[in-house]
C-alpha cells in the first residue's frame, strides 16, 4: 500500500502545480475530506505550519491518514471543532528554505491526505504549499530593547530566551530558585522556610514533566526554544576562558556558576508568578476571617451583635461599588439577610473536624499569617517578590479627537533592581507582536500587536478556598530534600488531601500531630492547580488573535485572574477578567459561608475547578470607555473572600479614573496618555485616589457650625482650595515636584485619626485595612441611605464613655487632634520622598521622584490599519547585568539605567510601529 501510494503522489506532483486545489479526490473518489489549510500554493513564512482538514458526515476519519513529502503524519493530528488540527515541522518532513542562504533548501511542500467513506469509497485529496523565509536576527536599539525578526517559531523563542539571558541573568535565576524552593541552597538556612513553602505548594518535578508533555506543540516549542536560548548564552560564557568577566556579579559574590535551565524551571517559573498576581492565591483571609468572627464573638458576648460586627466588616457586595461593566445599579441590600442574622447564635458553635467546638482560630492565623509575611518578606529581600496593582483605560472612537480607539496599560509591579520588566518586539515565527514581558517568562505578557492591544490588572476571581482536614484524609504525596548553604540537607514530607497541599502545620508530622484548635490541619484548593502551563499557549492565542471572539479564546486558558482592557484597529475596544471561578453552591451566611474555611461550621462544601460562573465581559460600551485601577469587575460579580485587603465599596481609588473620563469627551491622543501623570500623583488608603470627596460633606457640616473656632474654618478653607493631588504646585510639579500639598496632609491625617477613633476601642491592634474600615465609616456616615447599611454602631464607644459617642464628635476630635500635632504650615516642604531602588547585594542604587505609579506602561492609539502612535516606559533600564570591574567594584551595564531620562520625569518613550 506504501509504495503504491507513494508512486500515485510522484505522478501526481506535476498535476498538481499546474491544477487547481484538489477538492473532489480528483475527480475520481467521493469528496469526503477537505484541506483546509494551507491553502494550494500558499507561501508561508514560518513553521510549526498548522494543516487543518474537514470532513464530510459519510467520512470514517478512524481511517484517516496524512503524508508531508512522503512522511507519514497521522499521529500528528489532534480532533478539532470542525475536523482534525496537526503542527508540522522540519521533524515531520517538512521542506522550508531560508531566504539569502546556501544552500538555499527546498521550499515546496506536497501534502497528501486519504480517507475512506462508510460506503468504501475513498477520497485522496494533495496540496502543495511553500515555505521561506528570513534568517532569525535580533537587533537592539539605543537604549538597549531588542527587536527580533524572521526565523521559526522556535528560532524566534530561542532568539528572545538569549536576549534576556544576556540582559538578566541574575535576576532569572532568583526567580527559578524561587519557584522550585532552591533559594537556601545558595542563600543559607535564611531561605529556609521560603524552600519549605514552595515545594509544599508548588508541583512536583514529575507533574512539571508531565505538564510539559501535555502541552500543544507550539507551546512545547516556545518553551523548548526560549530554554535553549538561555543555555547557549550560560554556555557562551562557560566557553569563556575569561569567564568571570562575563558571569555576572552575584554569581561570583555568592561563590557558583548557573545551572542549565530546563522547561520544568519555565512552569515553575510561570506557576509561581501568575500566583503572585492572583489576588488570592498568596492570601489567608478566610482563615483571618474565621478568627476574626471568634474576636468579635469573645468582645461582643453576644453571638448576634458578633455576626452583625462581622457582616459590617466583611459585607458581600456593595452596590455601590464602582465596577468596569457598566450597569443598571444592583437593589441596595442591607448587610446580610435580617434571617440569616437571627440564626447566627446556633451557627456560632463553631467548630471542626476532628476538634470539636474551636474557642479560636486566632493562633492559627497568626503562625499562618506571619509564614506567610516571612516567605514574602524573604522574596522582597533577594528582589524576587512581585507586587499586586495596575492601572488601565480603553477610550473608545467616539470619546477620542481623532475618532481612533486608544489604550492605556498601567501594571504596577514594584521597583526592583533590575526593574522585573522588560521590553521587546518579535517579527517572526509566525508572530508580530512588541510589549513587555518578565525575565524567565516566554512570551510577551502585556502589548500590542497591528491588531490589537491589551492590559492586565489583577483581578477578583475566588480561586482559593482552605479546607480544615481530618487527619485520615491526609496522606504523603512525596519527600523533598533541600539542600542549604553551610548546613546539612533537610528532607521533608510534603503531604496533600483530596483537596490539595497540606499548608498548616507545615512541615506536617502524623506521628506527633495531636488535634488542636490552635494547630488546625489546613489545606489549600486552588482554582488554577492544573491549568497554570496552559497560560504559555494564551499568550501565543492573544497575540495572534484577528478578532475580539479570538482574544476572547486566548482568555478562557489563562489561569490568573486579571482584568483585561483591549483595543483594536477595527474600532472595538472591549473587557474580560480571566481566570477560573468556580461555580459553588450558595452562600449561607455563617453556614455554608465562602468567607470561612470550609469545615468550620460543621459543613465542607466542594466545588469543581471544570464548571466555572460566567466569564465577565463586555463589548463596546455605551460611556464609550472601560476603566479600572484593580477595582470590582461588574454588579453582581463575588468579592474577594480570601483577600479581605481587596475592597470593593462606596470608596476606591478608581474613581479618579472615572471622574476623568465621566466628563471629558473629544479626548487627545496626550490627554489619554496624560491622564496616568494625573492619577498617579493622587494617594489615599488604598494606594491612589482622592477619599476627600467621599466624606466632605459630612466632615463640613459637623465642623462648619455657628461659633467654629477659626483653626476649623481655615482648615476647610485649606481643603475647599485643593486640587486633589499629593504633589503640591499644580500639573507642571507633578512629575518632578518636591512638596507635598498641605491640603492632602490635612486629609490623610485627618481620616486617620477619624477611623482610629472610630473603630479603635472594638478593633484595637488587629491589623484591619484601612481601606476596608474607610468605607465602613463610609456606610455608617450615610445611614439608612447606604447601599449597606450597618448592623452595629461603630461610632458609639463602650470602653470610654468619656471619649466622642457621635460621628460629629469623632470628626471635630479628630480634627483638634490633628491640628494640634501638625502645628503651623508649611507641613510639607521637601516632603514628596522618592522611590527608592534597593539591589540585594549594593543597597540603594537609584532613585525616583514618589508616584503612585505603574512599573511599565504603554499607550497605543489605532487607526484603520494598525496603530499610528505606540509609546512606552519602565524604570531602571533593559540591562540588569553588573560585572565585576577594576578592583572588584562593580560595573554596572551601560543600558542598566538607560531608561532613567523618560521614567523619573514621567516621559513616554515613542516604540516603532509595524510597518
Amino acid at each position: 500500500m506504501g509504495k503504491k501510494l507513494l508512486a500515485v503522489t510522484l505522478l501526481l506532483i506535476g498535476f498538481v502545480m499546474v491544477a487547481p486545489p484538489a477538492h473532489a479526490g480528483l475527480g475520481f473518489f467521493k469528496d469526503l475530506c477537505e484541506i483546509v489549510s494551507p491553502e494550494h500554493r500558499q507561501a508561508l513564512d514560518t513553521h510549526p505550519v498548522e494543516v487543518f482538514v474537514s470532513f464530510s458526515p459519510w467520512a470514517n476519519t478512524s481511517t484517516f491518514r496524512a503524508w508531508l513529502n512522503g512522511r507519514d503524519i497521522t499521529g500528528e493530528f489532534e480532533p478539532a471543532e470542525g475536523g482534525m488540527r496537526a503542527l508540522v515541522g522540519p521533524e515531520n518532513g517538512l521542506n522550508y528554505r531560508l531566504t539569502g542562504t546556501r544552500p538555499p533548501g527546498i521550499k515546496m511542500n506536497l501534502l497528501v491526505t486519504l480517507v475512506q467513506g462508510t460506503l468504501k469509497k475513498k477520497d485522496l485529496d494533495t496540496r502543495v504549499f511553500f515555505v521561506e523565509y528570513e534568517p532569525v536576527k535580533t537587533t537592539r536599539d539605543e537604549v538597549g530593547v531588542w527587536f527580533i525578526t524572521g526565523g521559526s517559531l522556535y528560532d524566534v523563542f530561542d532568539a528572545m530566551g538569549y536576549a534576556v539571558a544576556t540582559d538578566r541573568l541574575w535576576q532569572m535565576e532568583t526567580y527559578r530558585r524561587s519557584a522550585r524552593g532552591r533559594l537556601a541552597e545558595v542563600f543559607g538556612s535564611g531561605q529556609l522556610g521560603t524552600d519549605i513553602f514552595m515545594r509544599t505548594i508548588g508541583y512536583s518535578n514529575d507533574e512539571l514533566i508531565a505538564g510539559f508533555a501535555a502541552l500543544d506543540k507550539e507551546a512545547r516549542l516556545a518553551i523548548q526554544g526560549y530554554v535553549d536560548g538561555i543555555n547557549r548564552r550560560i554556555g557562551e560564557i562557560a566557553a569563556d576562558p575569561a569567564y568571570p568577566a562575563q558571569l555576572p556579579y552575584e554569581f561570583l559574590a555568592l561563590g557558583f556558576f548557573p545551572e542549565d535551565w530546563s522547561v520544568s524551571d519555565v512552569l515553575a517559573w510561570m506557576s509561581l508568578l501568575l500566583r503572585q498576581f492572583d489576588c488570592e492565591a498568596l492570601k489567608d483571609g478566610q482563615i483571618k476571617n474565621a478568627a476574626l468572627l471568634q474576636y468579635l464573638n469573645v468582645i461582643a458576648d453576644n453571638p448576634l451583635v458578633a455576626a452583625g460586627m462581622f457582616n459590617d466588616l466583611r459585607w458581600m457586595e456593595d452596590p455601590e461599588a464602582l465596577t468596569y461593566i457598566t450597569a443598571a445599579p444592583a437593589q441596595a441590600t442591607r448587610g446580610a439577610a435580617p434571617a440569616a442574622i437571627r440564626a447566627a447564635p446556633s451557627a456560632m458553635a463553631l467548630s471542626a473536624p476532628g476538634l470539636g467546638p474551636i474557642a479560636n482560630l486566632g493562633n492559627a492565623a497568626t503562625v499562618m499569617e506571619e509564614r506567610l509575611n516571612s516567605v514574602i518578606e524573604n522574596l522582597k529581600r533577594i528582589n524576587a517578590w512581585v507586587k499586586m496593582g495596575s492601572y488601565a483605560w480603553a477610550i473608545s472612537a467616539d470619546k477620542t479627537a481623532d475618532n481612533n480607539p486608544i489604550i492605556y496599560s498601567g501594571p504596577q509591579m514594584g521597583f526592583s533592581v533590575p526593574s522585573i520588566v522588560l521590553e521587546g518586539s518579535i517579527r517572526g515565527g509566525g508572530l508580530e507582536i512588541s510589549g513587555m514581558s518578565v525575565p524567565g517568562i516566554p512570551g510577551i505578557v502585556i502589548g500590542r500587536t497591528p491588531h490589537h492591544a491589551w492590559s492586565m490588572q489583577v483581578g477578583h476571581a475566588h480561586t482559593v478556598d482552605y479546607y480544615l482536614e481530618e487527619p485520615g484524609n491526609v496522606a504523603l504525596h512525596r519527600y523533598e530534600t533541600i539542600h542549604v548553604a553551610g548546613a546539612s540537607a533537610v528532607t521533608i514530607p510534603v503531604f496533600r488531601t483530596s483537596h490539595g497541599p497540606l499548608i498548616n502545620p507545615l512541615p506536617y508530622d502524623p506521628g506527633s500531630y495531636v488535634p488542636s484548635p490552635a494547630n488546625p490541619l489546613v489545606s489549600w484548593k486552588y482554582a488554577h492547580w492544573g491549568y497554570e502551563f496552559d497560560t504559555i499557549g494564551a499568550y501565543l492565542k492573544i497575540a495572534r488573535a484577528q478578532s475580539m471572539d479570538e482574544f476572547g479564546e486566548g482568555i478562557e486558558d489563562i489561569a490568573v485572574s486579571q482584568h483585561f482592557c483591549y483595543a483594536d484597529r477595527d474600532g472595538n475596544i472591549a473587557y474580560w477578567m480571566s481566570g477560573r471561578n468556580p461555580m459553588r453552591e450558595p452562600l449561607i451566611p455563617f453556614s455554608r459561608d465562602w468567607r470561612f474555611p470550609q469545615g468550620l461550621f460543621g459543613i465542607s462544601s466542594e466545588w469543581d475547578s471544570e464548571i466555572l460562573i460566567e466569564r465577565s465581559t463586555d463589548r463596546n460600551p455605551p460611556q464609550g470607555y472601560y476603566a479600572g485601577w484593580n477595582n470590582k469587575s461588574s454588579v453582581g460579580y463575588p468579592e474577594s473572600f480570601n483577600n479581605p485587603s481587596y475592597t470593593f465599596g462606596s470608596f476606591h481609588r478608581a474613581h479618579v479614573i472615572d471622574d476623568f473620563l465621566a466628563v471629558n469627551d473629544n479626548l487627545t491622543y496626550g490627554e489619554v496618555r496624560d491622564l496616568a501623570l494625573n492619577i498617579a500623583t493622587t494617594r489615599s488608603l488604598g494606594g491612589g485616589g482622592n477619599p476627600w470627596a467621599f466624606v466632605e460633606s459630612y466632615f463640613i457640616d459637623a465642623v462648619d457650625v455657628d461659633g467654629a473656632p477659626q483653626d476649623h474654618l481655615d482648615a476647610l478653607a485649606l481643603l475647599a482650595s485643593w486640587d486633589g493631588h499629593f504633589v503640591a504646585g499644580g500639573p507642571a510639579q507633578w512629575a518632578t515636584g518636591t512638596d507635598t500639598a498641605d491640603a492632602w496632609i490635612l486629609m490623610d491625617a485627618w481620616i486617620d485619626e477619624v477611623i482610629r477613633l472610630t473603630f479603635d476601642d472594638e478593633l484595637g491592634g488587629r491589623g484591619e485595612n484601612r481601606l476596608r474600615l474607610f468605607n465602613v465609616l463610609l456606610h455608617g456616615l450615610a445611614g439608612s441611605s447606604s447601599g449597606i447599611v450597618n448592623t452595629y454602631d461603630w461610632f458609639t464607644n463602650l470602653l470610654d464613655p468619656s471619649a466622642p459617642q457621635t460621628a460629629d464628635d469623632i470628626i471635630v476630635a479628630a480634627l483638634d487632634t490633628v491640628l494640634a500635632d501638625l502645628g503651623g504650615q508649611p507641613w510639607g516642604e521637601n516632603e514628596r520622598g522618592d522611590i527608592t531602588y534597593r539591589h540585594d547585594l549594593f543597597g540603594p542604587v537609584w532613585q525616583t521622584p514618589y508616584s503612585e505609579r505603574s512599573t511599565y506602561a504603554h499607550c497605543v492609539e489605532f487607526g484603520p490599519w494598525g496603530p499610528i502612535a505606540i509609546e512606552s516606559m519602565f524604570p531602571l533600564g533593559e540591562s540588569g547585568t553588573i560585572l565585576i570591574g577594576a578592583g572588584g567594584a562593580p560595573n554596572f551595564n551601560a543600558d542598566f539605567f538607560s531608561m532613567t531620562p523618560y521614567y523619573d520625569n514621567f516621559i513616554h518613550r515613542e516604540f516603532p510601529l509595524f510597518e
